[in-house]
């Protein structure tokens, strides 16, 4: 457990050695980093982090045989400490910049080694190779290993560091309610320990998760590969879900190829053998209802829908007042200062409050907000007639125009939504971070609008 000690007194020291000019406000820091514990463990269950438990489940269902509850709750804390490495430096960059360190890995690069990483990972759970050293190799590592216990934690150490910046990017009201504590105060101290916080309480399930993984696999017996096979399905889900966020490709498509497969795996296509058990019963059932649904998304994919739940639902033509509701996003494109006071300018002179919406391709948030929230024909058409609303993608960081209206509004993340009064005074208290349902947001719309 030596290097435990080592990294935890590592980021304690980091944290206090930001936080030497630390404000009047950590005085309640012990108040600040409980709050931020309860609130990680809220965010396991969303969906930004739920795609962590399958990854640490997999590191422990590839160990092996000789896995042990202790050494399933090494490599599970491993996992744990690395990102909540990564967002301790998060917070004090937050609170020394007011930048979030993850935003610069929501590239194509990056989620595209990460995506290749965890499909190498389940090819590797159903057997198509090993992974392994040499046999001489694997011997001086054997005998190296019993001296120095929890060989493979710098190793699933960073696989947490890298994940965190990957997997955790999407912005949520908890998460930049925190991250505006270091902000406000320019005490990256105060960030660093709230994030740390944070993510220890992410991380008590996942460690729950990780040792629940190890105690369920089999020693020995058929029942081992099963289990393999499982985790490679949940690893391949996970590839998939950041594959996606690249926006290449339809996501119907990507899923209900998935699907399609998932379904031939448990034998959809095959006859039952007689006498069949339940168990063999309950897989079939489950794997035709896979092979339809995957090749309903296949063919919402081709009508060129977007919700995965409803792919085959068309989009109602709304007519009210005689007019029919824009079925396009009622949000122009401004990509720089000039092109917002231009904006600005417009909304004024037709005296009409201003909706800045930012927005990045890679935020998974963001594709559900423009799937459901942006669509509703009551929030498009109110914003038509009573707003002047307009969108700023701030994907690319090497733009400088766009980030130049993202520092001017100390945007966090995305997706995020802010207010101006027809005089083109911002409304502070009234902006959004994170997903708002459409009721939520055309009931906000319609009180600014009054």
């Amino acid at each position: 457990m030596r290097q435990f000690a080592i990294v935890l007194w590592t980021i304690c020291f980091t944290a206090a050695l930001f936080g030497a000019d630390a404000t009047p406000m950590t005085q309640s820091i012990f108040g600040v980093m409980a709050g931020a514990f309860g609130a990680g463990l809220l965010l396991t269950f969303t969906p930004c982090v739920l795609p962590m438990v399958p990854i640490v489940s997999g590191i422990i269902a590839g160990q092996g045989e000789n896995l042990t509850k202790l050494r399933a709750f090494r490599l599970s804390l491993a996992y744990v400490l690395g990102t909540a490495a990564t967002y301790t430096v998060m917070g004090a960059l937050a609170g020394a910049t007011g930048e979030q360190l993850q935003s610069y890995f929501q590239n194509v690069w990056a989620i595209g080694v990460m995506s290749i990483i965890f499909v190498l990972m389940a090819l590797a759970m159903f057997g198509v190779y090993t992974i392994q050293l040499p046999a001489f190799l694997q011997s001086k590592l054997d005998v190296e290993s019993r001296k120095l216990k929890g060989s493979s934690f710098v190793m699933v150490f960073a696989l947490g560091a890298v994940s965190a910046l990957i997997l955790g990017a999407c912005v949520s009201p908890v998460l930049i309610s925190f991250l505006s504590v270091a902000i406000a105060t320019q005490d990256a101290g105060l960030g660093a320990l709230t994030m740390f916080s944070l993510a220890l309480g992410m991380g008590v399930p996942l460690i729950v998760a990780g040792v629940g993984a190890g105690s369920l696999i089999p020693k020995a017996g058929g029942w081992t590969n099963s289990v393999k096979h499982f985790f490679g399905v949940l690893l391949l889900a996970v590839a998939i879900y950041l594959f996606n966020e690249l926006n290449l490709v339809s996501e119907l498509l990507v899923w209900g190829i998935f699907a399609i497969a998932l379904g031939i795996y448990l034998n959809a296509l095959e006859p039952l053998p007689q006498p069949a058990s339940g168990t063999a019963y309950l897989r079939k059932v489950l794997g035709v209802v896979l092979l339809v649904w995957g090749v309903i998304l296949l063919v919402g994919a081709a009508k060129g829908a977007e919700d995965m739940w409803q792919p085959l639902k068309g989009e109602p033509v709304v007519v009210a007042g005689g007019r029919s509701v824009p079925q396009t996003l009622p949000f122009e494109l401004v990509s720089d200062i000039s092109a917002f006071k231009a904006a600005e300018k417009k909304a004024q002179k037709m005296g009409r409050p201003l909706v800045v919406y930012f927005y990045s391709d890679t935020c998974s948030v963001c594709k559900k907000m423009k799937a459901t929230t942006l669509k509703d024909w009551r929030v498009r058409k109110i914003l038509n007639e009573k707003f002047v609303a307009v969108r700023v993608n701030i994907t690319n960081h090497s733009d400088a125009k766009s980030m130049v209206l993202k520092r001017r509004f100390k945007v966090f993340g995305t997706p995020t939504i802010l207010f101006f009064d027809s005089h083109g005074e911002r409304l502070k208290g009234d902006t959004i971070y994170g997903y708002v349902s459409p009721e939520e947001f055309y009931d906000m719309l319609d009180i600014l609008a009054e």
